[in-house]
Protein backbone atom coordinates (compact mmCIF):
# COMPACT_ATOMS: atom_id res chain seq x y z
CA UNK A 1 0.00 0.00 0.00
CA UNK A 2 2.45 2.54 0.86
CA UNK A 3 4.91 1.65 -2.65
CA UNK A 4 1.81 2.14 -4.20
CA UNK A 5 1.02 5.86 -2.84
CA UNK A 6 4.34 6.91 -3.79
CA UNK A 7 4.25 5.79 -6.90
CA UNK A 8 1.09 7.56 -7.40
CA UNK A 9 2.54 10.66 -5.86
CA UNK A 10 5.64 10.78 -8.17
CA UNK A 11 3.52 10.09 -11.16
CA UNK A 12 1.87 13.34 -10.57
CA UNK A 13 4.68 15.26 -9.61
CA UNK A 14 6.53 14.26 -13.03
CA UNK A 15 3.61 14.96 -14.84
CA UNK A 16 2.77 18.67 -13.45
CA UNK A 17 6.87 18.98 -14.46
CA UNK A 18 6.46 18.53 -17.78
CA UNK A 19 3.12 20.78 -18.26
CA UNK A 20 6.06 23.89 -16.44
CA UNK A 21 8.85 22.31 -19.27
CA UNK A 22 6.33 22.52 -22.47
CA UNK A 23 4.88 26.56 -20.99
CA UNK A 24 8.59 27.66 -21.11
CA UNK A 25 9.58 26.16 -24.09
CA UNK A 26 6.42 27.86 -25.88
CA UNK A 27 7.71 31.21 -24.18
CA UNK A 28 10.54 30.62 -26.40
CA UNK A 29 9.23 30.40 -29.51
CA UNK A 30 9.98 32.54 -32.15
CA UNK A 31 7.48 34.46 -34.64
CA UNK A 32 6.67 32.66 -37.89
CA UNK A 33 8.74 29.14 -36.50
CA UNK A 34 7.38 26.13 -37.22
CA UNK A 35 4.71 23.89 -35.18
CA UNK A 36 6.02 22.33 -31.84
CA UNK A 37 4.92 18.84 -31.11
CA UNK A 38 4.68 20.27 -27.47
CA UNK A 39 4.10 16.37 -26.19
CA UNK A 40 7.65 14.95 -27.93
CA UNK A 41 9.23 18.64 -26.15
CA UNK A 42 7.60 17.64 -23.17
CA UNK A 43 9.26 13.99 -23.31
CA UNK A 44 12.29 15.21 -25.10
CA UNK A 45 13.05 17.29 -21.35
CA UNK A 46 12.11 14.62 -19.01
CA UNK A 47 14.36 12.23 -20.49
CA UNK A 48 17.42 14.97 -20.14
CA UNK A 49 16.25 15.75 -16.55
CA UNK A 50 17.83 12.92 -14.90
CA UNK A 51 18.56 14.20 -11.38
CA UNK A 52 15.02 15.42 -10.34
CA UNK A 53 13.60 12.32 -9.84
CA UNK A 54 14.53 8.04 -9.73
CA UNK A 55 14.41 6.09 -12.94
CA UNK A 56 10.70 4.36 -12.27
CA UNK A 57 9.31 7.70 -12.00
CA UNK A 58 10.67 8.70 -15.37
CA UNK A 59 9.59 5.90 -17.49
CA UNK A 60 6.39 6.34 -16.08
CA UNK A 61 6.43 9.53 -17.24
CA UNK A 62 7.66 9.04 -20.73
CA UNK A 63 4.84 6.97 -21.39
CA UNK A 64 2.78 9.09 -19.92
CA UNK A 65 3.38 11.65 -22.28
CA UNK A 66 3.58 9.80 -25.31
CA UNK A 67 -0.58 9.37 -25.46
CA UNK A 68 -2.64 11.30 -27.08
CA UNK A 69 -3.46 14.96 -25.82
CA UNK A 70 -6.79 14.03 -25.66
CA UNK A 71 -6.40 11.47 -22.99
CA UNK A 72 -5.11 13.13 -20.65
CA UNK A 73 -8.35 13.50 -18.98
CA UNK A 74 -8.59 9.75 -18.85
CA UNK A 75 -5.55 9.17 -17.12
CA UNK A 76 -5.95 12.21 -14.44
CA UNK A 77 -9.46 10.21 -14.09
CA UNK A 78 -7.88 6.81 -13.59
CA UNK A 79 -5.10 8.39 -11.10
CA UNK A 80 -8.18 9.76 -8.79
CA UNK A 81 -9.57 6.53 -8.95
CA UNK A 82 -7.01 4.51 -7.63
CA UNK A 83 -6.58 5.68 -4.01
CA UNK A 84 -10.51 4.30 -3.77
CA UNK A 85 -9.00 1.12 -5.35
CA UNK A 86 -6.12 0.69 -2.90
CA UNK A 87 -8.39 1.37 -0.03
CA UNK A 88 -10.85 -1.37 -1.62
CA UNK A 89 -7.76 -3.76 -1.31
CA UNK A 90 -7.13 -2.85 2.36
CA UNK A 91 -10.42 -3.63 3.54
CA UNK A 92 -10.61 -6.83 1.77
CA UNK A 93 -6.81 -7.73 3.29
CA UNK A 94 -8.60 -6.61 7.00
CA UNK A 95 -11.57 -8.32 6.35
CA UNK A 96 -10.19 -11.56 5.30
CA UNK A 97 -7.61 -11.42 8.33
CA UNK A 98 -10.54 -10.80 10.63
CA UNK A 99 -11.51 -13.51 13.25
CA UNK A 100 -14.40 -15.38 13.15
CA UNK A 101 -17.62 -14.97 14.57
CA UNK A 102 -18.89 -18.77 14.56
CA UNK A 103 -19.25 -19.64 18.19
CA UNK A 104 -17.47 -22.99 19.22
CA UNK A 105 -19.63 -25.86 21.16
CA UNK A 106 -19.39 -29.80 22.11
CA UNK A 107 -20.17 -31.75 19.43
CA UNK A 108 -22.67 -33.44 21.53
CA UNK A 109 -24.96 -30.79 21.41
CA UNK A 110 -24.63 -30.54 17.62
CA UNK A 111 -28.38 -32.49 17.84
CA UNK A 112 -30.04 -30.28 20.35
CA UNK A 113 -28.50 -27.43 17.54
CA UNK A 114 -30.38 -29.20 14.65
CA UNK A 115 -33.86 -29.43 16.78
CA UNK A 116 -33.37 -26.00 18.37
CA UNK A 117 -33.76 -24.68 14.62
CA UNK A 118 -36.26 -26.77 13.52
CA UNK A 119 -38.35 -25.87 16.23
CA UNK A 120 -37.62 -22.54 15.66
CA UNK A 121 -38.40 -22.55 12.13
CA UNK A 122 -41.71 -24.43 12.47
CA UNK A 123 -43.11 -22.06 15.33
CA UNK A 124 -41.88 -19.17 13.69
CA UNK A 125 -44.57 -19.84 10.65
CA UNK A 126 -47.30 -20.97 12.36
CA UNK A 127 -47.08 -17.58 14.73
CA UNK A 128 -47.31 -15.85 11.10
CA UNK A 129 -50.45 -18.07 10.28
CA UNK A 130 -52.12 -17.57 13.53
CA UNK A 131 -51.77 -13.94 13.45
CA UNK A 132 -53.43 -13.54 9.91
CA UNK A 133 -55.80 -15.75 10.93
CA UNK A 134 -57.14 -13.57 14.23
CA UNK A 135 -56.32 -10.90 11.76
CA UNK A 136 -58.89 -12.23 9.20
CA UNK A 137 -61.33 -13.30 12.41
CA UNK A 138 -61.46 -9.57 13.77
CA UNK A 139 -62.04 -8.29 10.16
CA UNK A 140 -64.74 -10.29 9.22
CA UNK A 141 -66.39 -10.32 12.55
CA UNK A 142 -66.69 -6.60 12.73
CA UNK A 143 -67.92 -6.53 9.00
CA UNK A 144 -70.61 -8.92 9.48
CA UNK A 145 -71.58 -7.11 12.30
CA UNK A 146 -71.38 -3.55 10.66
CA UNK A 147 -73.04 -4.67 7.64
CA UNK A 148 -76.22 -6.21 9.71
CA UNK A 149 -76.44 -2.87 12.13
CA UNK A 150 -80.31 -2.59 11.53
CA UNK A 151 -81.11 0.80 10.26
CA UNK A 152 -83.98 1.50 13.32
CA UNK A 153 -80.98 0.81 15.52
CA UNK A 154 -79.02 3.61 17.63
CA UNK A 155 -75.96 2.71 16.78
CA UNK A 156 -73.76 4.16 13.84
CA UNK A 157 -72.16 0.86 12.75
CA UNK A 158 -73.69 0.56 10.13
CA UNK A 159 -73.35 4.00 8.58
CA UNK A 160 -69.73 4.12 9.46
CA UNK A 161 -68.58 0.87 8.05
CA UNK A 162 -70.56 1.97 4.65
CA UNK A 163 -68.28 5.03 4.38
CA UNK A 164 -65.68 3.03 5.01
CA UNK A 165 -65.96 0.42 2.46
CA UNK A 166 -67.09 3.07 0.03
CA UNK A 167 -64.12 5.24 0.72
CA UNK A 168 -61.68 2.38 0.27
CA UNK A 169 -63.54 1.10 -3.19
CA UNK A 170 -63.85 4.35 -4.60
CA UNK A 171 -60.55 5.85 -3.76
CA UNK A 172 -58.31 2.77 -4.66
CA UNK A 173 -60.58 2.61 -8.47
CA UNK A 174 -59.72 6.61 -8.40
CA UNK A 175 -55.86 6.43 -8.00
CA UNK A 176 -55.37 2.83 -10.49
CA UNK A 177 -57.47 5.10 -12.81
CA UNK A 178 -55.32 8.05 -12.23
CA UNK A 179 -51.96 6.55 -12.73
CA UNK A 180 -52.28 3.55 -14.84
CA UNK A 181 -54.86 4.98 -17.53
CA UNK A 182 -54.93 8.40 -17.32
CA UNK A 183 -51.00 8.71 -16.80
CA UNK A 184 -51.85 11.72 -14.40
CA UNK A 185 -48.98 13.60 -12.40
CA UNK A 186 -48.75 13.05 -8.52
CA UNK A 187 -51.18 16.16 -7.52
CA UNK A 188 -53.89 15.80 -10.08
CA UNK A 189 -53.44 11.77 -8.97
CA UNK A 190 -53.57 12.88 -5.22
CA UNK A 191 -56.25 15.43 -6.08
CA UNK A 192 -58.81 12.34 -7.81
CA UNK A 193 -58.24 10.37 -4.89
CA UNK A 194 -59.01 12.46 -2.78
CA UNK A 195 -62.21 12.83 -4.83
CA UNK A 196 -63.06 9.33 -5.24
CA UNK A 197 -62.64 8.69 -1.65
CA UNK A 198 -64.93 12.07 0.02
CA UNK A 199 -67.68 10.75 -2.99
CA UNK A 200 -67.27 7.48 -1.00
CA UNK A 201 -68.02 8.36 2.25
CA UNK A 202 -71.10 11.10 1.48
CA UNK A 203 -72.90 8.01 -0.81
CA UNK A 204 -72.76 5.56 2.44
CA UNK A 205 -76.64 6.95 3.15
CA UNK A 206 -77.37 5.69 0.03
CA UNK A 207 -76.60 2.06 0.14
CA UNK A 208 -78.08 1.95 4.15
CA UNK A 209 -80.00 -0.80 3.69
CA UNK A 210 -78.28 -2.87 1.48
CA UNK A 211 -77.36 -5.96 2.38
CA UNK A 212 -78.61 -5.98 6.01
CA UNK A 213 -80.83 -9.25 5.62
CA UNK A 214 -77.87 -11.14 3.91
CA UNK A 215 -75.08 -10.22 6.63
CA UNK A 216 -77.96 -11.23 9.62
CA UNK A 217 -78.08 -14.28 8.14
CA UNK A 218 -74.88 -15.18 7.74
CA UNK A 219 -73.62 -13.83 11.31
CA UNK A 220 -76.51 -15.27 12.56
CA UNK A 221 -75.77 -18.83 10.79
CA UNK A 222 -72.40 -18.45 12.22
CA UNK A 223 -73.40 -17.60 16.04
CA UNK A 224 -75.88 -19.77 16.58
CA UNK A 225 -76.17 -22.60 14.13
CA UNK A 226 -72.43 -23.78 12.56
CA UNK A 227 -69.45 -25.69 13.54
CA UNK A 228 -68.08 -22.13 15.11
CA UNK A 229 -70.77 -22.49 17.33
CA UNK A 230 -69.51 -25.17 19.63
CA UNK A 231 -66.50 -23.10 20.06
CA UNK A 232 -68.21 -19.71 20.73
CA UNK A 233 -68.90 -18.43 17.61
CA UNK A 234 -66.65 -15.85 15.76
CA UNK A 235 -65.44 -13.99 19.30
CA UNK A 236 -64.38 -17.62 20.73
CA UNK A 237 -62.45 -18.05 17.37
CA UNK A 238 -60.68 -14.72 17.88
CA UNK A 239 -60.31 -15.32 21.96
CA UNK A 240 -59.05 -18.85 21.21
CA UNK A 241 -56.43 -17.27 18.15
CA UNK A 242 -55.15 -14.73 20.20
CA UNK A 243 -54.24 -17.83 23.28
CA UNK A 244 -52.42 -19.45 20.25
CA UNK A 245 -50.55 -16.21 19.37
CA UNK A 246 -49.49 -15.30 22.90
CA UNK A 247 -48.35 -18.87 23.68
CA UNK A 248 -46.42 -19.59 20.49
CA UNK A 249 -44.33 -15.67 20.78
CA UNK A 250 -43.47 -17.12 24.27
CA UNK A 251 -42.19 -20.10 23.43
CA UNK A 252 -39.84 -18.04 20.76
CA UNK A 253 -38.94 -15.80 23.33
CA UNK A 254 -38.06 -18.62 25.99
CA UNK A 255 -35.95 -20.27 23.11
CA UNK A 256 -33.83 -17.16 22.74
CA UNK A 257 -33.95 -15.91 26.35
CA UNK A 258 -35.87 -13.09 25.68
CA UNK A 259 -38.45 -13.63 28.13
CA UNK A 260 -39.33 -11.54 30.79
CA UNK A 261 -36.72 -11.57 33.73
CA UNK A 262 -34.48 -9.69 35.88
CA UNK A 263 -31.01 -9.59 34.82
CA UNK A 264 -29.81 -6.73 36.76
CA UNK A 265 -27.63 -9.80 38.80
CA UNK A 266 -26.23 -11.39 35.89
CA UNK A 267 -25.17 -8.44 34.87
CA UNK A 268 -22.81 -7.23 37.40
CA UNK A 269 -22.00 -11.12 37.60
CA UNK A 270 -18.58 -12.26 37.35
CA UNK A 271 -18.15 -14.01 33.50
CA UNK A 272 -17.66 -17.24 35.16
CA UNK A 273 -20.40 -17.48 37.30
CA UNK A 274 -23.04 -16.20 34.76
CA UNK A 275 -23.66 -20.11 33.36
CA UNK A 276 -24.62 -21.72 36.27
CA UNK A 277 -26.28 -18.74 37.39
CA UNK A 278 -28.23 -18.66 33.81
CA UNK A 279 -28.69 -22.93 34.51
CA UNK A 280 -30.13 -22.69 37.33
CA UNK A 281 -32.80 -20.16 36.67
CA UNK A 282 -33.56 -22.13 33.69
CA UNK A 283 -34.16 -25.28 35.85
CA UNK A 284 -36.22 -23.08 38.14
CA UNK A 285 -38.64 -21.87 35.32
CA UNK A 286 -39.13 -24.97 33.78
CA UNK A 287 -40.71 -26.37 36.97
CA UNK A 288 -42.67 -23.98 37.57
CA UNK A 289 -43.77 -24.48 33.50
CA UNK A 290 -44.55 -28.12 34.42
CA UNK A 291 -45.80 -27.19 37.36
CA UNK A 292 -48.47 -24.42 36.04
CA UNK A 293 -49.16 -27.28 33.23
CA UNK A 294 -49.95 -30.17 35.38
CA UNK A 295 -52.21 -27.96 37.59
CA UNK A 296 -54.33 -26.44 34.07
CA UNK A 297 -54.82 -29.91 33.40
CA UNK A 298 -55.81 -31.28 36.55
CA UNK A 299 -58.54 -28.15 36.72
CA UNK A 300 -59.69 -28.65 33.23
CA UNK A 301 -60.13 -32.30 33.28
CA UNK A 302 -62.26 -32.06 36.23
CA UNK A 303 -64.28 -29.11 35.58
CA UNK A 304 -64.65 -29.26 31.85
CA UNK A 305 -64.92 -32.93 31.22
CA UNK A 306 -66.40 -33.93 34.33
CA UNK A 307 -63.26 -36.19 35.67
CA UNK A 308 -63.10 -37.44 39.25
CA UNK A 309 -60.74 -35.25 40.99
CA UNK A 310 -59.60 -38.38 43.54
CA UNK A 311 -58.29 -40.58 40.29
CA UNK A 312 -54.64 -40.45 39.17
CA UNK A 313 -53.79 -38.53 36.79
CA UNK A 314 -52.95 -41.04 34.00
CA UNK A 315 -56.76 -41.98 34.41
CA UNK A 316 -57.40 -37.97 33.88
CA UNK A 317 -55.94 -38.00 30.76
CA UNK A 318 -57.90 -41.22 29.36
CA UNK A 319 -60.87 -39.73 30.78
CA UNK A 320 -60.08 -36.35 29.02
CA UNK A 321 -59.27 -38.35 25.74
CA UNK A 322 -62.17 -40.16 25.33
CA UNK A 323 -64.66 -37.60 26.21
CA UNK A 324 -62.20 -34.98 23.68
CA UNK A 325 -63.00 -37.76 20.88
CA UNK A 326 -66.67 -37.99 20.93
CA UNK A 327 -66.42 -33.77 20.96
CA UNK A 328 -64.37 -33.79 17.84
CA UNK A 329 -66.55 -36.42 16.25
CA UNK A 330 -69.40 -34.23 16.69
CA UNK A 331 -67.96 -31.26 15.30
CA UNK A 332 -66.77 -32.75 12.06
CA UNK A 333 -69.99 -33.81 11.63
CA UNK A 334 -71.59 -30.18 11.92
CA UNK A 335 -69.16 -29.32 9.65
CA UNK A 336 -70.66 -31.89 6.93
CA UNK A 337 -74.13 -29.97 7.93
CA UNK A 338 -72.55 -26.84 7.48
CA UNK A 339 -71.68 -27.45 4.04
CA UNK A 340 -75.13 -28.52 3.20
CA UNK A 341 -76.67 -25.16 4.91
CA UNK A 342 -74.32 -22.80 3.70
CA UNK A 343 -75.30 -22.25 -0.09
CA UNK A 344 -78.83 -21.44 1.17
CA UNK A 345 -77.83 -19.07 4.06
CA UNK A 346 -74.62 -17.14 1.76
CA UNK A 347 -75.88 -16.98 -2.01
CA UNK A 348 -79.89 -16.90 -1.30
CA UNK A 349 -80.41 -15.45 2.03
CA UNK A 350 -82.60 -17.66 3.77
CA UNK A 351 -82.02 -18.04 7.41
CA UNK A 352 -80.23 -21.43 8.66
CA UNK A 353 -83.14 -22.08 11.16
CA UNK A 354 -85.92 -21.95 8.55
CA UNK A 355 -88.86 -24.06 9.15
CA UNK A 356 -88.96 -25.93 5.82
CA UNK A 357 -84.83 -26.65 6.07
CA UNK A 358 -85.51 -29.42 8.12
CA UNK A 359 -87.58 -31.58 10.17
CA UNK A 360 -87.95 -34.20 12.94
CA UNK A 361 -88.08 -37.56 10.64
CA UNK A 362 -85.28 -36.35 8.50
CA UNK A 363 -83.08 -35.30 11.16
CA UNK A 364 -83.50 -39.03 13.06
CA UNK A 365 -82.12 -40.07 9.22
CA UNK A 366 -79.42 -38.13 9.71
CA UNK A 367 -78.03 -39.11 12.75
CA UNK A 368 -78.49 -43.04 12.13
CA UNK A 369 -76.34 -42.70 8.83
CA UNK A 370 -74.12 -40.70 10.20
CA UNK A 371 -72.14 -43.09 12.50
CA UNK A 372 -73.68 -41.73 16.31
CA UNK A 373 -74.26 -45.35 16.99
CA UNK A 374 -70.64 -45.79 16.80
CA UNK A 375 -69.73 -42.66 19.36
CA UNK A 376 -72.49 -42.66 21.92
CA UNK A 377 -74.38 -45.47 23.40
CA UNK A 378 -78.43 -46.09 22.51
CA UNK A 379 -79.36 -44.55 25.51
CA UNK A 380 -77.69 -41.52 24.46
CA UNK A 381 -78.39 -41.20 20.40
CA UNK A 382 -82.22 -41.82 21.84
CA UNK A 383 -81.71 -38.49 23.66
CA UNK A 384 -80.65 -36.70 20.90
CA UNK A 385 -83.16 -37.90 18.58
CA UNK A 386 -86.60 -35.91 17.88
CA UNK A 387 -89.76 -37.81 19.63
CA UNK A 388 -92.22 -39.49 16.91
CA UNK A 389 -94.92 -37.00 18.00
CA UNK A 390 -92.35 -34.22 16.63
CA UNK A 391 -91.22 -35.74 12.95
CA UNK A 392 -93.22 -33.71 11.26
CA UNK A 393 -92.05 -30.66 12.95
CA UNK A 394 -89.42 -28.25 12.32
CA UNK A 395 -85.76 -29.21 13.21
CA UNK A 396 -82.98 -27.10 13.62
CA UNK A 397 -79.55 -28.19 11.80
CA UNK A 398 -77.64 -28.26 14.33
CA UNK A 399 -76.08 -31.54 16.66
CA UNK A 400 -76.55 -31.57 20.17
CA UNK A 401 -74.52 -33.46 22.94
CA UNK A 402 -76.12 -36.21 25.87
CA UNK A 403 -76.33 -33.44 28.81
CA UNK A 404 -74.15 -30.66 27.42
CA UNK A 405 -75.43 -27.63 25.55
CA UNK A 406 -74.24 -27.55 21.66
CA UNK A 407 -73.04 -23.84 21.98
CA UNK A 408 -69.38 -23.71 23.41
CA UNK A 409 -69.14 -27.30 23.57
CA UNK A 410 -65.59 -27.50 23.13
CA UNK A 411 -64.52 -24.73 24.80
CA UNK A 412 -62.74 -26.75 27.40
CA UNK A 413 -61.77 -28.55 24.56
CA UNK A 414 -59.60 -25.43 23.61
CA UNK A 415 -59.09 -24.34 27.04
CA UNK A 416 -56.60 -27.65 26.61
CA UNK A 417 -54.01 -25.05 25.02
CA UNK A 418 -52.88 -23.39 28.25
CA UNK A 419 -51.62 -26.80 29.43
CA UNK A 420 -50.29 -27.74 26.23
CA UNK A 421 -48.54 -24.12 25.61
CA UNK A 422 -46.81 -23.66 28.87
CA UNK A 423 -45.25 -28.09 28.90
CA UNK A 424 -43.74 -26.76 25.60
CA UNK A 425 -42.07 -23.81 27.02
CA UNK A 426 -40.65 -25.91 29.49
CA UNK A 427 -38.94 -27.98 27.03
CA UNK A 428 -37.85 -25.32 25.14
CA UNK A 429 -36.16 -24.08 28.14
CA UNK A 430 -34.42 -26.91 29.13
CA UNK A 431 -33.48 -27.38 25.06
CA UNK A 432 -31.68 -23.42 25.63
CA UNK A 433 -30.45 -24.76 28.56
CA UNK A 434 -28.65 -27.53 26.94
CA UNK A 435 -27.29 -25.12 24.45
CA UNK A 436 -26.01 -22.69 26.89
CA UNK A 437 -24.07 -25.57 28.83
CA UNK A 438 -22.19 -27.16 25.58
CA UNK A 439 -21.46 -23.53 24.58
CA UNK A 440 -23.83 -23.30 21.08
CA UNK A 441 -25.84 -19.94 22.75
CA UNK A 442 -24.50 -17.36 25.21
CA UNK A 443 -25.50 -15.91 27.93
CA UNK A 444 -24.52 -12.26 28.10
CA UNK A 445 -27.04 -9.91 28.78
CA UNK A 446 -26.70 -7.85 25.39
CA UNK A 447 -25.41 -10.86 23.08
CA UNK A 448 -27.32 -10.62 19.64
CA UNK A 449 -27.77 -13.75 18.27
CA UNK A 450 -28.93 -13.98 14.23
CA UNK A 451 -32.17 -14.98 13.23
CA UNK A 452 -32.59 -19.19 12.19
CA UNK A 453 -33.85 -17.62 9.07
CA UNK A 454 -30.50 -15.78 8.38
CA UNK A 455 -28.66 -18.59 9.85
CA UNK A 456 -27.72 -20.06 6.21
CA UNK A 457 -26.76 -16.71 4.82
CA UNK A 458 -24.45 -16.36 7.80
CA UNK A 459 -22.67 -19.54 7.55
CA UNK A 460 -21.81 -19.09 4.09
CA UNK A 461 -20.25 -15.39 5.03
CA UNK A 462 -17.58 -16.90 6.98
Amino acid sequence: MRKLNELTSRAVLARNRSFRTCVRRLARLPDGGEPVNVVRMAADDEKDDGTDAPAQAEQSDTKDDAAPPEEDGAGEQAEAEAPSGAEEGQGAQEKSVAPATKPTGAAWANGFVRVERVFTWVESRALFVALMALVFALVFWISLRGMASPVESKSSAGIVFRMLVGAGILGGIARVTAVRYLKLDETKSALLTIGGVVLGVLTAPVWRTVGIERADAILNWLQEGSSLTLVGGLRGVSTRLTVVVALIGASLAAARSKHINIDVVLRFMRPSLRVPVHLLGAAATATVCFIASYGFFDYTSIEGFGQNRDTTMAQKIAGVRHVSGKHRFVFYRQIGLDFRTMPDVVFSGVRWDAPTRLNGKQWNTWLDESGFSEQFTAEEVASMKAPVSMENEPRVPIVTLPGEAAKGALEHDLNLLWPLGLFWMGVRVILRALLVLSGHASVEPDADEPDEDDAPAAEAAR
